[in-house]
């Protein structure tokens, strides 16, 4: 999704999207769709025989550990907004291999957790990456999953070898370079606050460290 905001209900649970995100929905599930007035989505269908053919080649697999900032949400919606916004000769192919690696990655990456990690890490991952743009404390995160903030800390080190807060600072930086790549028009005060940084030189400060140029310098880069 590019911009603004929309709700999918499936079965009972309502799903909230914001900027940047991409979901990924079984080709017979049923759901209902609700957009905010002036959002801005791109859907993509997969054929459900592709699909079948990727859960019958993956799903069954295990796999390697994965870096907990898996791509689905980065830099895949970011190749594919390139490619619909600027399409050359080449775009069909480029398109096709992203998804093919989108839905066997993602295939993977549940097929990972299940077998290799507590089933309440992925339950962490997605209510951090749903709930980045607000303020956290490892108390109410730690209730919100069910479990000790000890054992929280210390079972995220050992399965993603890196501590909780850097995975959280990581993450908002990571937002910000989706929403700035998918060109978000909003100044870079507004986009700091999207992301939950207390102010614009702090959400620059990290930007810069991470992709060693400020990000006013890389929207005009991308903008060129």
């Amino acid at each position: 999704m590019q911009r603004g905001h929309y709700e999918r209900i499936l079965r009972k649970r309502i799903g909230h999207y914001r900027p940047g995100d991409v979901a990924l929905l079984a080709t017979d599930e049923s759901h209902t769709d609700r957009y905010a007035p002036g959002t801005k989505c791109l859907h993509v269908v997969v054929p459900a025989d592709f699909e079948m053919q990727l859960t019958r080649d993956f799903a069954g697999r295990g796999r390697a550990p994965m870096d907990p900032f898996h791509p689905i949400n980065a830099a895949f919606s970011v190749a594919l907004y390139r490619e619909f916004k600027n399409p050359d000769k080449h775009s069909r192919l480029v398109i096709e291999s992203l998804l093919l690696d989108l839905v066997s990655r993602e295939l993977g990456i549940a097929t990972e957790r299940s077998h290799l990690r507590p089933p309440w890490l992925g339950i962490l991952l997605e209510h951090l990456d749903e709930t980045s743009d607000q303020p956290w404390s490892l108390i109410n995160v730690a209730q919100q999953i069910g479990v000790h903030p000890v054992y929280l800390c210390r079972a995220f080190s050992d399965h993603f070898g890196m501590t909780l807060g850097q995975y959280v600072r990581e993450l908002r930086v990571l937002r910000g370079w989706q929403l700035l790549s998918l060109g978000h028009g909003g100044k870079i005060a507004e986009i700091a606050n999207e992301t939950g940084f207390s102010d614009e030189s702090h959400f620059s400060r990290e930007f810069r460290r991470i992709y060693r140029t400020p990000p006013g310098r890389y929207r005009r880069s991308m903008e060129g």
